[in-house]
């Protein structure tokens, strides 16, 4: 069965950097034999503005684990480290293993 990527809306400004963000049914997911454990990864979705140097990033802790849950991290990418590589300092954190809770934090975030 393929799933439906969730439906977000991303405003100008914002681009898609991954989006593997898909209706996989967490509630479902309470052993490993769940067809969709795969989904539950720890690279999910990620969102980059440039302008503004921030990343929205998603992903399922602890990876491919019915104990674990989506976690949601606004970073600011405005600093750089000594290599000229940008310094990822999380400046807002959420968890939950709600589908419908993460869209719309990430589409609260994605309007600051």
């Amino acid at each position: 069965m393929n799933l439906k990527l969730v439906p977000l809306r991303i405003p100008s400004g914002w681009s898609v950097t991954l989006n593997d963000f898909t209706e996989s049914y967490p509630e479902r997911f309470i052993d490993d034999d769940y067809e969709h454990r795969w989904e539950f990864k720890e690279d999910i979705l990620q969102l980059r503005s440039k302008s503004r140097n921030k990343i929205i990033d998603l992903g399922w802790y602890p990876e491919f684990s019915a104990d674990g849950q989506y976690k949601l991290v606004l970073v600011d990418t405005s600093e750089e480290d000594e290599e000229g590589s940008f310094c990822w300092n999380v400046i807002f954190e959420f968890e939950s293993k709600s589908i419908e809770d993460i869209r719309l934090k990430i589409e609260e975030l994605l309007q600051l």
